[in-house]
């Protein structure tokens, strides 16, 4: 037997809409889960931008930053039990039915489902799933006591990654950003801190500490931001790339080998157990290390999605993040 379930398709070029979907029972090892509420990830708005198609034509849903509650397990399920809240990890087959997190219930296998712990922080606080990939480039940028860190790009992924950086031991840590508001929302997280920050519009941020950096995270998703990120990092530096580059273009690969300096692409294909980062995640945003609740700016239900994904994807209306709440 099968359940109907509203679920948020991309129809069309910037384009969404709601429509029922077809939810399996789920079988021996999995669960049905009813989402509480999902993230708007990038990765969401390249689908809706129309960049995605070429991979995938429309219609179809999918989703991947999913909190809910289990309704129903399997036979063989033991991790998880009916009621648990728990985050859903990211279905390999976007598009299948039944996996996508953009709708009212989903069912997956077991070993996709995150327990969270019982706690009064709302969906917003457990967007576990991009702090999981901050955590792994806070992991693997591997920072020594007393060196000096740049932050390049500050926005939601940004402003996570600075919560891990300030807590590392290095001795500073400056957060470069285009954005006035990006860089009044990391003074909030790091005052005193050993943070400074710098507004990447001026011409003088082009040579402010330039070859000075041991580390720069670069995260702005910008040309413009790499080669900032670029200049920044020392002779045997390490320059840590953490945006997904959706277009290319020309790198100096010789400026890399003349200065020493060691380049690392990190994103959750590059963990071959990435899951552990989830589970890493979790105590932090549990004791309020890692807060991601504020950064989260608009919230809406399906129906007005479409609002959510325009605005997500033009940057309008002081948009940093937004969450589609299915309940």
């Amino acid at each position: 037997p099968v359940m109907k379930t509203p679920s948020l398709w991309y129809v069309a070029k910037e384009r969404v809409e709601v429509r029922d979907v077809d939810v399996p029972e789920p079988g021996r090892s999995e669960a049905l889960v009813e989402i509480e509420a999902c993230g708007v990830c990038t990765w969401d708005l390249f689908f809706f931008g129309g960049w995605f198609q070429k991979e995938k034509a429309y219609p179809f849903y999918f989703g991947h930053e999913g909190i809910g509650r289990v309704l129903k397990t399997g036979a063989d399920v033991r991790r998880v039990r009916e009621g648990d809240r728990v985050a859903l990890r990211e279905s390999p087959d976007i598009g299948k039915t039944g996996t996508g997190h953009m709708a009212g219930h989903a069912v997956l296998p077991e070993h996709m489902l995150i327990p969270l712990p019982g706690s009064k922080l709302p969906a917003q606080g457990w967007l576990i799933e991009p702090v999981a990939c901050c955590v792994n480039a806070v992991d693997r940028a591997a920072v020594r006591a007393g060196e000096r860190v740049a932050l390049v790009g500050c926005g939601f992924m940004g402003s996570i990654l600075l919560q891990g950086l300030l807590r590392t031991p290095a001795a500073e840590v400056h957060v470069f950003d285009v954005k006035p508001e990006h860089l009044e929302l990391a003074r909030s997280f790091g005052s005193g801190d050993g943070l400074l920050t710098h507004d990447a519009n001026e011409p003088a941020s082009s040579t402010h500490g330039a070859g000075r950096f041991d580390l720069v995270v670069e995260t702005a998703a910008a040309e413009s931001g790499f080669h900032l990120a670029n200049r920044l990092v020392k002779k045997g530096g390490r320059l840590l790339i953490f945006s997904w580059h959706h277009r290319a273009f020309p790198v100096d690969l010789g400026h890399w080998h003349v200065n020493g300096i060691t380049v690392l692409k990190v994103s959750p294909a590059a963990h071959s157990h990435f899951d552990d980062c989830f589970y890493q995640s979790i105590p932090l945003i549990d004791s309020g290390k890692i807060d991601t609740a504020r950064l989260v700016t608009h919230v809406a239900g399906p129906a007005e999605a479409q609002q959510v994904f325009e605005k997500g994807l033009t940057k309008q209306d002081g948009y940093i993040k937004g969450m589609i709440r299915w309940r």
